[in-house]
């Protein structure tokens, strides 16, 4: 934990020194919200649409941010300087997760038990991105017997911190021997992973849910729809049950850590050869070559607004 530092409403601290009110609304009811970005030399990767999406969130779950998201900016980019001067981790790359809850106060639903403004934390720590072999062993994926949460009831495109559905979901496929899962809704129709999105390929063709099955905006998503569209590559959002993953040639995940990462057996049953595809490879080559571009251009933009001044 000596890596890690936190930032808790701006005062950053070691991991072990770190410490949040137990009468805050995200310790007591998961009445809170996060998002994850990923630093690539030192930029962190749509971290703008990461901001944005948290505000979405907020408004999602009738949450009034209680400070601006420029904050939340400044804040996670100090946070990761000061990380930069720790020992040996002048040039490392990090993993960076805020939080945000509703705030701290007396026990109870209501808002006038809330006695601060909404509370923040931000947790930054070298990122472990999927090694090359871990790639081309690729995921043991469960469909779970769990239901994924109806949007009615708590609608899966807030990024919340109340994520007992999926922990369950994964504690339940790590106990068949499985790496992660994906959940059903009740209609038998594929959602999403317990963290990610997933896509499937058949005949050349890449098959997605659609947002409106309930389902996170997915950020890396968007790009691999993007990446898939310059490739020629028809992309089909559309709502498909469990049996089509059985039929696929190949099937990958999307996240900000993993990137895009081969799905290569399903509850124990090869996945096509078994081997991440070849057209999962292009597709993982080709996003993490626009994660440098979009950091390339990130760069010579603070550079020439730095000349400006």
């Amino acid at each position: 934990m000596q890596n890690i530092l936190v930032n808790v409403n701006g005062d950053i601290h070691s991991a072990d020194k770190a410490t949040v009110s137990v009468f805050d609304r995200g310790y007591l009811y998961g009445d809170s919200l996060y998002e994850v970005a990923r630093s690539y030399d030192g930029i962190f990767l749509h971290l703008d649409d990461h901001l944005y999406r948290m505000e979405k969130s907020a408004e999602l779950c009738h949450m009034v941010l209680g400070q601006p998201t420029e904050l939340y900016h400044s804040e996670i980019y100090r946070t990761f300087a000061e990380f930069r001067k720790l020992p040996g981790h002048a040039k490392t790359e990090a993993y960076c997760r805020i939080l945000v809850t509703r705030g701290v106060g007396k026990i109870g639903f209501g808002l006038n038990c809330i006695l601060t403004p909404t509370q923040y934390v931000i947790i930054v720590q070298p990122v472990e991105p999927p090694s090359e072999e871990q790639f081309n062993h690729g995921m043991n994926l469960q469909i779970s017997k769990r239901l994924r949460n109806d949007a009615r009831a708590l609608d899966p495109a807030m990024k919340s911190g109340n994520y007992l559905n999926s922990l369950l979901a994964y504690l339940e496929a790590n106990a068949q021997d499985c790496d992660d899962a994906v959940m059903c809704n009740s209609d038998g129709h594929i959602t999403e992973g317990t963290t990610f999105n997933i896509f499937y390929i058949r005949n050349n063709i890449l098959a997605t849910p659609p947002l409106d099955i309930g389902i996170l905006d997915g950020i890396t998503r968007r790009q691999v729809i993007r990446i898939a569209g310059e490739m020629g590559l028809p992309v089909r959002e559309v709502r498909f049950p469990r049996e089509r993953m059985d039929e696929a040639d190949e099937v990958f995940m999307t996240g900000s850590v993993k990137e895009v990462f081969p799905i290569t057996r399903i509850d124990g049953k090869p996945v096509g050869s078994g081997k991440p595809g070849k057209l999962t490879r292009e597709i993982a080559k080709r996003y993490r070559q626009s994660c440098w571009d979009v950091v390339a251009l990130e760069r010579n933009a603070k550079k020439s607004k730095a000349h400006a001044r």
